[in-house]
């Protein structure tokens, strides 16, 4: 089987540390989202305002530079799936995430690199060899020690999570496989106008005014943190494979479990530590067999062209 070119080391840090400042702004996002939904707003209407407020965002960072160049879009309807599965991801994770840990709602998200590299060798033509099929076994055995189904204290509303981190899976699939092919914050302002779009029906049946300027602070700030982190996210889905962008994702449960406990006291149990350090050391040996394979690659290309 031919492996793929290495791109260089500059964009393999690129794509690393532009995933981490995601997992910043989204664990900022999701615990934002859990005081709005816990403090008497609808779900619906905080989906929507973290559409909306991230399309705002994204036009005033963008549109002064790039003008309508920043709508031009070549596989239009590649991208509204891929913001379509972006606003199922939220919807069901914003769902889940106001019954649980945001450190507990992190940890099983955590699982999304292991389905992305499940999946790398079908959908991105990106080889997985037995070292990272075992590896992606164990990933999930990790998650199933955090969900527990069938065990006594099993909590239903990981079942949200879970249904969002599949989406988040093949969302990430799709940024991998046509990122290079669109521009970042194209990518990102379509995926914005798609959730923005399917949300505004419904805000209307379950609308509650912002009551402080606190509260209208808060839902343009979380707008800010999901345009920032998903253009960030699309910038490193570009720059390098799945494989070895997905497992840096794991950043996102140290900021989860620091404002889990700051904002709402929340000490996660046991298992969840067990089961997300299971998911962590799996992510980190697929992260590794990858780098390893491109080191390979780019060994067996100097040797060809010097040959």
């Amino acid at each position: 089987m031919t492996v793929a070119a290495p791109p260089p080391a500059d964009r393999i840090l690129r794509a690393i540390l532009s995933t981490v400042v995601a997992m910043s702004c989204f664990a900022i996002l999701n615990s934002t989202s859990k005081t709005l939904s816990t403090s008497g707003y609808p779900v619906i209407e905080v989906i929507w305002a973290r559409y909306l407020f991230a399309f705002v965002f994204m036009l005033a960072m963008f549109l002064p530079r790039n003008g309508m160049a920043l709508f031009s879009i070549r596989r239009l309807e590649t991208q509204v799936v891929r913001g379509m599965l972006l606003f199922f991801s939220s919807y069901f994770y914003f769902h889940g995430v106001v019954y649980l840990p945001l450190a507990t709602a992190a940890s099983i998200s955590l699982s999304s690199p292991i389905i992305v590299t499940a999946l790398s060798s079908r959908l991105l033509d990106e080889p997985v060899g037995g070292r990272r099929w075992a590896a992606v076994c164990v990933g999930f055995a990790g998650a199933l020690i955090i969900v527990r189904p069938g065990h006594a204290n099993f909590d239903w509303h990981v079942l949200w999570v879970v249904a969002s981190t599949i989406c988040s899976s093949f969302y990430q699939i799709f940024s991998r496989r046509y990122g290079q092919t669109e521009r970042p914050d194209a990518s990102a302002t379509v995926a914005t106008i798609v959730g923005t779009i399917a949300a505004t029906p419904f805000v209307p049946f379950d609308w509650v005014p912002p009551a402080s300027l606190w509260d209208l602070g808060l839902f343009v700030g979380m707008g800010v943190m999901a345009g920032t982190g998903h253009y960030f996210l699309t910038i490193a889905y570009s720059q390098a494979p799945a494989a070895v962008v997905s497992p840096f994702n794991y950043t996102q449960l140290i900021g989860a479990a620091i404002l889990g406990f700051l904002v709402f006291h929340e000490i996660p149990d046991l298992w969840t530590w067990v089961g997300a350090a299971v998911i962590i050391g799996s992510g980190l040996y697929i992260g590794y067999r990858e780098r390893v394979r491109y080191r390979q690659a780019a060994a067996a290309q100097t040797l060809s062209g010097s040959s």
